[in-house]
């Protein structure tokens, strides 16, 4: 737990403050009105859960922060209240870690699922019930429905060389590939799966259609330290790398894209990847109480990574949100020979903007999405 909470937050040496009245009085009471839960209305159960996550325990966490409790004293603040909510199978994993990492390929198929475990009515049951079906869960849909789009479209692109060549980094079990149709893959088409973790890979072979399956390589490892393993079978005409920047600081984030757009992808071709947006509602509960912190980012933190990788390596950018609004999905085409792209191939949810190299427009608003989009060389 002490990886993911911040020293500079920490408390000087001496006394710690004591413990704010508000945070021991949402702990207590939320200790009794949870497992209570079993014996509302249903409706009832629901907002009781929807308050708590989204409203009461941000607020009780930023009262504290902000009155100089540093963040593992909020955490030990927070035990019986972690203990309550460990009743649920989805947290209870995030705080257990079994693979070793918060949001591993078990975790998001769970999600992904939407099946919960446990007793039906039970808190535990309850609370899953609310959290497979919030907007949090939803954007985990909304991104495996558009990276499976991407792959369909690359796949049926009539402009695509005959041996098609796909990336999926941190693939975990593959469930984007699994809504592709395997009748689209070709003789001689690749896809290559990597992920640090080998059960994830394994699952992803266990669970692709037999026919997807046969043109699946894997290499497990870290991506940036494997890129002359996965060199070997590309340039790829599509890299994902689904929510992986979800975890990463600034410099690995700009290594990895530079090192897909220099060494991985094919001039012409379509880097993607997600990223958490700022103002995840769960933000604060995901970290204090499920120890699964992601890191925000809005468009102008993408536009900044990418540049820093090389904008030289950027012929067109597009950056919009999923329909919860929740998620960015960036769509980069690696500078080079002009041709349609996977990228291209998915309807835009904005208004494209042709721009003078190395001037980024100014973003453009369509309901809950919001789109930039860079065209360059």
């Amino acid at each position: 737990m002490d990886a993911v909470l911040d020293s500079a937050a920490q408390p000087p040496a001496g006394r710690p403050p004591a413990v704010p009245e508000r945070l021991t009085a949402f702990v207590t009471d939320y200790c009794r009105l949870l497992p209570a839960t079993e014996r509302m209305a249903p409706h009832d159960a629901l907002t009781t859960l929807a308050d708590f996550l989204v409203r009461d325990f941000p607020a009780a966490v930023r009262h504290a922060l902000d009155s100089g409790l540093g963040e593992r004293q909020v955490v030990a603040a927070l035990a019986p209240l972690r203990e309550v909510v460990s009743g649920s199978t989805l947290v209870r994993r995030a705080q257990e870690q079994p693979r070793g990492f918060p949001g591993d390929f078990e975790m998001i198929e769970y999600i992904l699922a939407r099946e919960v475990t446990g007793e039906p009515g039970s808190f535990g049951w309850l609370f899953d019930e609310y959290l497979l079906h919030s907007v949090v869960a939803q954007q985990h849909h909304n991104k495996i429905a558009h990276q499976a789009a991407l792959i369909t479209a690359a796949l049926a692109d009539p402009a695509a060389r005959p041996a098609r060549r796909i990336l999926l980094i941190a693939s975990g079990g593959a469930a984007d590939l699994r809504e592709v149709d395997p009748d689209l893959l070709q003789p001689g088409d690749r896809i290559v799966l990597n992920d640090m973790d080998p059960g994830a890979l394994a699952h992803a072979r266990a669970t692709l259609p037999a026919r997807t399956a046969g043109h699946i390589g894997t290499v497990e490892g870290n991506a940036l330290r494997k890129a002359a393993v996965l060199e070997e079978t590309g340039p790829y005409d599509l890299v994902l790398a689904g929510g992986l920047f979800d975890y990463l600081d600034v410099r690995p984030a700009q290594a990895l894209a530079k090192t897909v757009l220099q060494r991985l992808c094919r001039p012409g071709g379509t880097f993607y990847f997600s990223n958490i947006a700022t103002g995840n509602p769960f933000a604060i509960a995901m970290k204090y109480g499920a120890d699964w912190p992601l890191i925000e980012r809005e468009e102008r933190d993408v536009e900044a990574i990418l540049e820093g990788a090389g904008a030289h390596l950027v012929g067109s950018l597009d950056i919009r949100r999923d329909p919860t609004g929740l998620t960015l999905l960036t769509e980069v085409r690696r500078a080079g020979a002009p041709r349609t792209s996977a990228a291209s191939a998915i309807p835009s949810a904005g208004v494209s903007a042709g721009i003078t190299a190395g001037v980024l427009p100014r973003p453009v608003r369509s309901g809950t999405v919001t789109t930039r989009v860079r065209h360059g060389s």
